[in-house]
């Protein structure tokens, strides 16, 4: 399994998700299995079956969680030049088709949020400018078709 890029911030978002399903599963999920035996006949109990799944799909979702985290290489330790675009810089971009200014933080997949600025670094455009400096012109094939930028800037993210 290859690194999963996280901040600190989200490393702890996810940690405090586990401890919340494991909440869950210990309470909610344990009362409803308990209440669903209560009905007796396990083979055609709805209620039972409806608990088994809930507890499967949380148990999944935490060992998934807990699979990326155990993997997770935090971007804020990373040896980030800032002169390249790369996972966790800033980018400033102009796209020649438009004759629009874009600015996108590129962060991991868990910060991706499109409408705020921040892309993954697996995102389509960030795979087609990662390396490139200031001054360089790319030409990059989108869902949408083929866009081409300049490279206007970059910096190294500051984090808090």
């Amino acid at each position: 399994m290859s690194a999963f890029y996280v901040t600190r911030s989200s490393r702890e978002r996810l940690r405090e998700k586990v401890e919340e399903i494991q909440r869950r599963l210990k309470t909610e999920v344990a009362q409803e299995l308990s209440r669903a035996a209560d009905y007796g006949d396990l083979s055609e109990n709805s209620e039972w079956e409806a608990a088994i799944e809930l507890q499967s799909t949380l148990k999944h979702e935490a060992k998934r969680i807990m699979d990326r985290l155990s993997n997770a290489a935090l971007i804020e330790d990373l040896p980030i030049a800032g002169d390249k675009v790369t996972i966790g810089t800033q980018v400033k971009l102009l796209d020649l088709d438009k004759d629009e200014e874009l600015s996108y933080k590129i962060l991991g997949d868990e910060e991706s949020d499109f409408q705020n600025g921040i892309l993954s670094f697996n995102a389509p455009l960030v795979r087609g400018l990662l390396q490139k400096e200031p001054g360089d012109e790319v030409t990059v094939q989108l869902p949408g078709g083929t866009r081409t930028f300049e490279v206007i800037d970059v910096q190294k993210i500051e984090f808090s």
